[in-house]
Formats: C-alpha cells, sequence, structure tokens
C-alpha cells in the first residue's frame, strides 16, 4: 500500500523517454495535432500501456485556454491568517471569472520554486506568491534559469506580505514598521522601560520591518535594551515563540513589556507562560500581532496590530488582473502598503500595578 502511495504519476516526459521521442512528438499522437509515422505512433503507444499513462484533462484544459486559473503559493496553511487570505484571493478571483490553483511551500525555498515552475508549465495566467525566499541569489541558480524565473515574476507575480530582497517586483503588504512602532510605544507610554522582543531572523522583509519599528520607538525614547531581552529565530512560527519565552521567562531579570512579532510567536510565548506560572498582563506586558480567533475571547485579551487579510488578498487579485491585462510591456512595478488597525485590550498593565486595560 505504501509502495502504491509513493509512487509518482507517469507523465509525458517518462513516456517520451520510454519510446525513445520527443515530447512533443507524445503530444502529437495523444492529441492527433500532426501526422506521426506509424511506427513511431505505435512505440509512443505501447510506452503508454506499458506505464499506464492518463492524461490530465485539467493541465490540458489549461493549456488550451479553456480555463483561466491564477495560482497563489502560501507559505503555511494552519495560520488562519494565511486561511484568511486564501479565502479573499478565492472571492475576488471568481469575480474576475478566474479559478485558484493552490500550492504550499511549506516554508522552503526549493519547493516554492518547485511550485511556480509547476503552475508555469500548467498554464496559469498568473501567480501570486506568499514568498519563503528572501534573496534569488541564494538559491544558486543557473544564470539562464535565474534570467528565466526574473522575467517571469516580472511579467507575470505579484508577491503578498514579503518579496524577496533582490529584486524589484509588484508587492502588496502592511505598514509593518508604522504598526510595530505604535505598538512599542503603547508599552513605553505605559511606563515600561526594561523592554524586549521576541522575532523571527531579521533577513526576512516582514520580520525586519517589525523589529525596525520597535527600535525606531526605542531609539526616539532614549531607552536601552539589554542585548539578552531579545530573542531572533528561525522564521516566524510558534517554535520561535515557544524557544524565545524559555530564554527570556528565565532570566533572573526578565524584561517586563515583550513585544510579539507575530500570531504564532504570540501562540508559543503564551503557552509557555502558563506552563511557568507568569501571569498577563499582572507579571509582564505583551504586545503582538494579527488577531486571531481567540484573542478577544481567552485571557489575556490580546492588544494586537489587525492586518487587513481580506483587502490583502482583494489587492493582490487586482494587482495581478491588472498587470496580465496591461499591454505595455515594460510597465513598473508597484507597491501597495495597507494599513494594519491596532485593538487595544488588556495585555498592557501600567508599569508597577497588577492589572491591564479592559
Amino acid at each position: 500500500m505504501n509502495e502504491n502511495k509513493n509512487k509518482k504519476r507517469p507523465t509525458l516526459r517518462d513516456v517520451a523517454k520510454l519510446a525513445g521521442v520527443s515530447p512533443s512528438t507524445v503530444s502529437h499522437v495523444l492529441n492527433k495535432t500532426r501526422p506521426v509515422l506509424p511506427e513511431t505512433e505505435k512505440k509512443v503507444l505501447e510506452a503508454i500501456r506499458a506505464i499506464s499513462y492518463r492524461k490530465n484533462p485539467i493541465a490540458s484544459a489549461l493549456k488550451a485556454q479553456e480555463l483561466r486559473v491564477v495560482g497563489f503559493i502560501v507559505s503555511q496553511l494552519h495560520n488562519v491568517f494565511w486561511l484568511r487570505i486564501i479565502r479573499s484571493i478565492e472571492f475576488h478571483l471568481s469575480q474576475q471569472g478566474y479559478h485558484l490553483f493552490l500550492g504550499c511551500s511549506y516554508g522552503e525555498p526549493g519547493r516554492e520554486l518547485e511550485l511556480i515552475e509547476t503552475m508555469y508549465r500548467s498554464g496559469v495566467e498568473g501567480i501570486i506568491v506568499a514568498t519563503t525566499i528572501r534573496c534569488l541569489d541564494e538559491q544558486n541558480l543557473a544564470p539562464a534559469v535565474r534570467e528565466d524565473l526574473l522575467r517571469f515574476l516580472a511579467e507575470r507575480v505579484v508577491f503578498i506580505d514579503t518579496v524577496p530582497a533582490d529584486g524589484n517586483f509588484d508587492f502588496v503588504g502592511v505598514n509593518n514598521e508604522e504598526a510595530s512602532y505604535r505598538l512599542t510605544n503603547m508599552l513605553i507610554e505605559n511606563g515600561h522601560t526594561e523592554l524586549g522582543m521576541i522575532s523571527g531572523e531579521p533577513t526576512m522583509l516582514t520580520a525586519c520591518e517589525r523589529a525596525s519599528g520597535f527600535w525606531r520607538a526605542v531609539r526616539e525614547r532614549g531607552l536601552q535594551v539589554k542585548e539578552e531581552h531579545v530573542f531572533l529565530g528561525k522564521g516566524m512560527g510558534k517554535k520561535v515563540g515557544v524557544e524565545g519565552a524559555k530564554k527570556l521567562l528565565s532570566l533572573k531579570d526578565p524584561p517586563k513589556a515583550i513585544f510579539l512579532t507575530s500570531g504564532n510567536i504570540t501562540v508559543g510565548f503564551l503557552e509557555v507562560a502558563r506552563e511557568m506560572g507568569i501571569r498577563i498582563p499582572q507579571d509582564i506586558s505583551i504586545v503582538g500581532f494579527d488577531d486571531i480567533e481567540w484573542t478577544p475571547v481567552v485571557e489575556p485579551f490580546l492588544t494586537c496590530a489587525v492586518q487587513p487579510a481580506w483587502d490583502m488578498g482583494e489587492e493582490a487579485v487586482n494587482l495581478l488582473i491588472e498587470k496580465l491585462r496591461d499591454s505595455k510591456p515594460k510597465r513598473a512595478p508597484r507597491e501597495i502598503r495597507l494599513k494594519c488597525e491596532l485593538l487595544v485590550r488588556s495585555s498592557i498593565a501600567p508599569n508597577g500595578q497588577k492589572g491591564g486595560k479592559n
């Protein structure tokens, strides 16, 4: 059973290799688009039977442009923020007469590149990408491959949430730096000077911008943040929140207020804080990103910056459709930044007091 489950579906290229012909010849035999020598046709048909090849009707329809499809490559599927964006993209694509082809990279740049190639070869008209690639130069692509990729990204791709640093691409994101600056100032305005931060690697655009807002607020208030009060992990997931919480909350002199730079980081942090018996905001104040479903109903009620996921999906679809319909061969890339809403709840207590704002 496991052997069959892991067995790859035969491809047109597999047929061509077995028959000793080109993929285009196999295509001509299958679609009867051009006469083929009888002996060649026999080899192709025998190869098809030998490996049980079946045509992919969806891929055929895509290439024949009978279906209008746009791809969306997301980095993870368990995050509520991304599920909201998926719903938005699917809805707004359907309003324009398009179907959605969804793929998940699971945070792996190599898989992301494979998905881009797969979608491109399947005939999608364009792709929206929530990238995990910090820099294209880090992918060690052959010069010709890199050139083809850059051309495709420029002509048919819109990035959402984050974008590779070494390119000039269409992009939809939020005002990460400004929202983080305002969140940090909320902590400072409540009398907190012993601040901490748990975030991802600053090489990722989102993490870099959110950390930048934190440090701007700290500089403007003339504060000093201890080096041991800052934890930078790999990615922006729950694991980073767990690791950061264990490090910071175990210190002899832990920070009194912490900025958590993503919803998943907040989840991990709260799990550890609860296990250690640390109360929020009585013992420590926190602010974070993303209004996860449970934040308004499970204590502590999190003060956070809310990313407009639905609007981000809509803007990305509109930008991509505009791009595909634009007759100008070298249209200048556009960057759209949306504002985050700040929700003030009860995860901050004034310094020296035992209680948060309701």
